[in-house]
């Protein structure tokens, strides 16, 4: 969903509460949590290094809390949900002198030694269709990596006809995603 300025509480709450009742809007649902993606889609993976094995804990509390979200130009708007499989989430972007409204919701969370992280697909009101996955991994040299693993299409007309402008967007989201990240485990 667009709009011109920046949604009331109201507005994004009326969003997030229809949002709630939609299905997702590809059913290759889950493919993101072993790394997989499927035909048709653009794949985009991102891996980055946060630190050394004493930021393991920091990054995993990072995701819990959707520190990734806290960027000049993306935020989410429901920071308290939960984080639990089958909770939505509504992302607000501010791009190109507009906003965009972008539900998900979480497909699963992994908590597992070395790998902490939950992947989410779009909901009806998105312009995009797919799914992502953020996760952080320790190595077993004990190097932390913050990885980004999506694929998607473009859902809304406006997305289809400005794909390389929405690739440039994805592109920047992942750097931005990764730039939180590092911050939140800098605290």
């Amino acid at each position: 969903m667009f709009f011109l300025r920046r949604p009331t509480p109201a507005q994004v709450q009326v969003f997030l509460e229809q949002q709630r009742q939609e299905d997702y809007t590809y059913p290759q649902v889950g493919q993101t949590r072993n790394g997989l993606h499927p035909a048709g889609y653009t794949l985009d993976r991102h891996t980055a290094v946060l630190g050394s094995d004493d930021c393991f804990e920091r990054a995993c509390e990072a995701v819990r809390r959707w520190r990734m979200f806290e960027t000049p130009w993306i935020r989410l708007m429901n920071p308290e949900a939960p984080f639990a499989e089958g909770e939505t989430l509504v992302v607000q972007v501010r791009h190109l002198g507009f906003y965009s409204l972008l539900p998900d919701r979480v497909v699963y969370t992994l908590d597992e030694p070395g790998r902490f992280g939950f992947g989410y697909g779009t909901l009806a009101g998105h312009a995009e269709q797919g799914e992502e996955r953020f996760l952080v991994t320790r190595s077993e040299t004990g190097e932390v990596h913050f990885e980004l693993h999506a694929f998607s299409r473009p859902r809304d007309p406006l997305a289809r006809l400005g794909t390389p402008v929405a690739r440039a967007l994805q592109r920047a989201a992942a750097a931005a995603y990764t730039e939180a990240m590092r911050r939140a485990v800098a605290r």
